[in-house]
């Protein structure tokens, strides 16, 4: 009789398992889940810091132009900005101040207000921002003049 002898060679295989692969998938849903809204937080900080700086100086130009010609102005132009100086998620704009019993010859004389608008849906979220010659400087909620906070 011939015996036929088989060879007891174990395989080695190199690599992952799909089960190892799958756990490491759902670890990295979960990190990026809890990750990303903090990650949008600070997004939306650094935007809102760069406007702040903007309105700014903004208001720095407005108060240089008053003591040339004795009146604030709504025209950013005048004060040297370009025709489109928006930010990437706001947009900028002069008007007057709108307190309670001043008419709106002396508003522009007394008082200029700067606003940042949000244009972007994750700045929205943040608000809009308002500073005026008066000394307000405030985070109010988008599209409104409900004031959320303090700057």
């Amino acid at each position: 009789m011939n015996s036929i002898k088989y060879s007891d060679t174990t395989k080695t295989t190199s690599g992952f398992s799909l089960m190892e692969l799958l756990v490491a998938l759902a670890i990295v849903g979960i990190l990026a889940t809890v990750a990303y809204p903090s990650y949008q937080d600070s997004v939306r900080k650094a935007n809102r810091s760069e406007a702040i700086a903007e309105l700014q100086a903004i208001l720095a130009a407005q108060e240089r132009f008053f003591l040339t010609n004795r009146t604030y102005t709504t025209n950013l132009q005048e004060l040297g900005y370009p025709e489109d100086d928006d930010l990437d998620n706001y947009d900028l704009e002069a008007a007057t101040c709108q307190d309670d019993g001043d008419d709106e010859a002396n508003a522009v004389i007394l008082c200029v207000e700067v606003t940042a608008s949000a244009d972007t849906d994750n700045q929205r979220v943040d608000g809009d921002i308002v500073m005026n010659s008066l000394g307000r400087s405030e985070l109010v909620e988008a599209g409104t003049n409900t004031p959320k906070k303090q700057l």
